[in-house]
């Protein structure tokens, strides 16, 4: 994309093109406006078209690979392993790709909000719904904006192709967000649910979940608490019983899952298994580390002569090591393994010993793994629950509706860690509250952010370790490094770099951070 936001905002309003992503989106061709704002189809292509530019699997799975718990391989210069390592350029390839494509829905729904009043055929409840999903649409995108980049543009309207925009103040566009949010949850302007091909679209709980999130990673611990108790008191989310299963087929659309991007097999569809491992034929794009390791806790005693036994049943859930099953077979990525995992065997390979399990489903994509449909969650209750509990922590308000909440999501049924007893102090609790995230929600693109927003970047500095191997001739175990080492500038690395293309074709935006 050449010129980001003063070419990709202006276009959208004449012409729009797609394809078919699962929702109805405009098939390949252009539209004249005229024509395109006529009727409530026109309205519902348009949105559609906005829900392509929701994170994929680069943001969900990708993204923890640069953080403390998880590791990005190397493919090419300008991906997220630079990012990951400490490496971060204005010019990266990676940053710029995700700058675009938030930049890209925010003009799509601008497209929407400002063109959609022209349709005078169709039912003005659907359109007024329309109209909100692409607010609620433009209030994620920025809310994810806002988090990497910090003062962003700030854009309302289509652009004429000469108009430069330089950055916004953060805390201004934090409150437009809620602002928006509060228009479309006041008014009951999205539904609760929705049936047939509608599901997948934003939702009154969603708009509520979504102003817990962006008040949460902005520090407004009483907006954040009282919208997540909204999404609780709504009465119709509930955990999945088993935490694998919520990560594959069986959990689609379940009453955990807030909001999440849709695939189908007739539809959109990704790579299986391409992030995981050889032997299942992934390319170990992302791959678990210690850290996470470190975060897990165990049930009954530590067993020296075995790491990985009582550990927390979702550490077995998230991440393949060896003797686990996987496939038809049972994952060994030892030196000496010799199957496809072995660790450094291959290109495709394990780095570091360790491969992603959550959002595998060998059983239902080993036929057609080029076929992957299952849905990427963006926001889910058990999220809700740890928001309401940290907002409430961070208040120094702590009753038993913390625990309560903490204890909801360890005791889920395939989880059933020992509750979180009462007595505990404000920063015991943080501790147990931020270990809880890292643990519950691995490889689902939160971890940065929760890191960033604590200050704690620099715990992925240092040796990035993998698995723990036993060596037989030493008779001890050890943990497996290539000799990678990562760095973290904390007066730096908290936030993303403008995009080099951005700086050079916009004469109004200036660089967010001197160190770059």
């Amino acid at each position: 994309m050449k010129n980001r936001i003063i070419i990709s905002l202006f276009l959208g309003v004449f012409f729009i093109v797609g394809c078919d992503d699962g929702l109805d989106i405009l098939p390949t061709g252009t539209v004249a406006e005229e024509v395109y704002w006529e009727r409530q189809k026109d309205a519902e292509t348009a949105v559609n078209a906005v829900y392509r530019e929701l994170d994929d699997q680069t943001m969900i799975k990708q993204l923890d690979g640069v953080t403390d718990i998880g590791y990005r391989a190397p493919s090419g210069p300008g991906t997220l392993h630079d990012v990951g390592a400490g490496n971060i350029v204005p010019s990266n390839d990676a940053i710029g790709a995700i700058w675009d494509r938030y930049y890209v829905g925010v003009r799509k729904a601008n497209d929407v909000i400002n063109n959609i009043g022209q349709v005078e055929v169709g039912d003005p409840e659907v359109l007024s719904r329309l109209e909100a999903e692409a607010r609620f649409l433009r209030a994620y995108f920025y809310t994810q904006l806002t988090s990497l980049w910090g003062d962003v543009p700030l854009i309302e309207e289509p652009l004429d192709i000469n108009q430069h925009v330089g950055r916004t103040d953060k805390g201004q566009i934090v409150e437009f967000i809620i602002s928006e949010l509060d228009n479309i949850i006041d008014n009951e302007r999205l539904p609760l649910s929705y049936e047939g091909e509608n599901i997948g679209r934003a939702t009154h709980g969603a708009a509520l979940a979504l102003k817990a999130r962006v008040a949460l990673r902005n520090s407004q611990w009483s907006v954040a608490e009282e919208a997540a108790q909204d999404v609780m008191d709504l009465g119709i989310y509930e955990l999945y019983p088993d935490y694998q299963g919520l990560f594959q087929y069986e959990g689609q659309n379940s009453s955990e899952v807030i909001f999440d991007r849709q695939y189908a097999p007739d539809g959109q569809t990704y790579g299986a298994f391409g992030y995981s491992a050889a032997s299942i034929g992934g390319s170990s794009t992302v791959e678990p580390l210690h850290g996470l390791y470190e975060l897990m806790e165990f049930k009954g005693p530590q067993n020296p002569d075995d790491p990985y036994e009582n550990i927390d049943p979702r550490w077995d859930h998230t991440v393949y090591y060896t003797g686990q099953p996987i496939g038809n077979s049972t994952y060994n990525s030892r030196p000496d393994s010799p199957t496809p995992d072995r660790v450094q065997g291959s290109e495709a390979a394990t780095q570091h010993g360790y491969n992603l399990k959550k959002w595998i489903d060998y059983e239902n994509d080993s036929d057609n793994p080029s076929n992957g449909s299952i849905n990427l969650i963006h926001i889910r209750y058990a999220d809700v629950l740890l928001m309401y509990a940290e907002a409430k922590i961070e208040q120094n308000d702590i009753d038993q509706s913390v625990y309560d909440a903490i204890n909801e999501v360890r005791q889920r049924p395939t989880v059933d860690m020992p509750p979180i007893t009462g007595g505990k102090s404000q920063d015991e609790l943080r501790e147990i509250l931020r270990r809880e995230r890292g643990v519950e929600l691995a490889f689902e693109g939160l971890r940065l952010f929760d890191m960033n927003r604590w200050g704690i970047g620099d715990r992925k500095e240092g040796l990035a370790q993998g698995a723990y191997f036993y060596d037989e001739q030493a008779d001890e175990w050890y943990l497996h490094d290539r000799g990678f080492n990562r760095s973290f500038n904390p007066d730096r690395d908290t936030l993303w770099p403008i995009p080099t293309d951005e700086m050079n074709s916009n004469d109004e935006i200036s660089q967010n951070n001197p160190g770059y």
